[in-house]
């Protein structure tokens, strides 16, 4: 059992028997009475976010969670579907819009929760391909000028004039936008 004082953003904790991850957490101290901490919670099995407040002699269980490595196979009606690594099962995650920045065959980590797949933890950036790109059209810019793009999983995002075709280009997973060109 943690305090509230250990919680955290990205720890994982179980409400209510389901594993939820704690996405922000803020500290509120009272002057006469005690603290409090409010949180906004992802549920890992449904994707809902919820705010909830925890007063302070509360206690938070933390959620026993398994990363094992997979290969991302694809994305089929709203299903994305991955392989184990060490022993070749395959398991199923509804998408949620991660799989945009996966390509076919890329080894991520998937996270577990009672030997059930909840979740995948992509990599922080990655790098793929532009396939479709407007030809830059300069003029009546102040600020940065972009673009639209698309890139080889589908994915469309906003990148510099200067992207073309061909170009590979590496992406902030957690924001969905253009980081650089590699």
């Amino acid at each position: 059992m943690l305090t509230l004082n250990q919680a955290r953003a990205g720890l994982k904790i179980v409400l209510d028997n389901q594993p939820h991850e704690i996405i922000s957490a803020s500290h509120q101290k009272m002057g006469r009475g005690s603290a409090k901490l409010i949180t906004k919670l992802k549920n890992l099995l449904t994707q809902a976010t919820t705010w909830r407040t925890f007063q302070g002699d509360e206690r938070l269980q933390e959620a026993q969670v398994n990363y094992r490595r997979a290969q991302f196979l694809y994305a089929d009606n709203g299903v994305a579907h991955f392989m184990l690594l060490d022993d070749f099962s395959q398991h199923q995650l509804p998408e949620d819009g991660q799989s945009k920045w996966l390509k076919e065959a890329q080894e991520v980590d998937l996270v577990l929760w009672q030997d059930r797949p909840i979740a995948v933890k992509l990599p922080s950036k990655v790098s793929l391909k532009v396939v479709a790109a407007e030809p830059a059209s300069k003029g009546n810019t102040v600020n940065a000028a972009t673009k639209p793009v698309e890139l080889e999983t589908g994915a469309v995002i906003q990148a510099p004039l200067f992207i073309k075709a061909g170009d590979t280009v590496k992406i902030d997973t957690e924001t969905g936008k253009y980081d650089s060109r590699v």
